[in-house]
């Protein structure tokens, strides 16, 4: 068991995660991450199969720097509001500065038109390096639940 401290904080850094992405500061959520680091979105089926196949992959901050650049400057999809909800937070062991945790994950998305829709509904697998003393995902494994997704993926999750 972890103490309560270490809770909380761990927490904040999910809200904080959730918000940089909700808040459109879609430029910082890279910040949340190492330098080395694996991000994935994977369903379920595959992740059950040990695919790697999914419709977001990346394996560094850079590439993770690149999808913003993607998202803001040459990706075509209707304007839509973002809404995480994030859940169940727990950590699951402690090796040094290296934490494993798990969450429960929605995504929402409102379009244009006002009607909202579930993006994604999951778990997240992670890894998280308190190296510097302050928490970045050194892994992100993000499986959805269902094989396909409600129309596009355009934001992180």
């Amino acid at each position: 068991m972890t103490d309560l401290n270490l809770h909380l904080k761990i927490n904040d850094f999910y809200t904080r995660y959730a918000e940089s992405i909700c808040d459109g500061d879609i430029e910082t959520w890279p910040e949340f991450f190492t330098e080395k680091c694996l991000y994935r979105i994977i369903p379920k089926t595959n992740y059950d199969r040990k695919l790697r196949i999914g419709p977001m992959f990346a394996e560094s901050k850079g590439a993770l720097k690149d999808r913003v650049v993607a998202i803001k400057e040459t990706l075509v999809y209707s304007a839509r509001s973002i809404t995480h909800l994030v859940s169940g937070v727990r950590i699951v062991s402690v090796e040094g500065n290296l934490l494993k945790t798990r969450s429960m994950l929605a995504i929402y998305q409102t379009l244009v038109d006002g009607t909202t829709h579930i993006q994604l509904v999951g778990r997240t697998f992670d890894s998280i390096d308190l190296g510097d003393g302050t928490p970045k995902f050194s892994e992100r494994i993000v499986v959805f639940d269902s094989e396909l997704l409600a129309g596009a993926l355009v934001f992180p999750a």
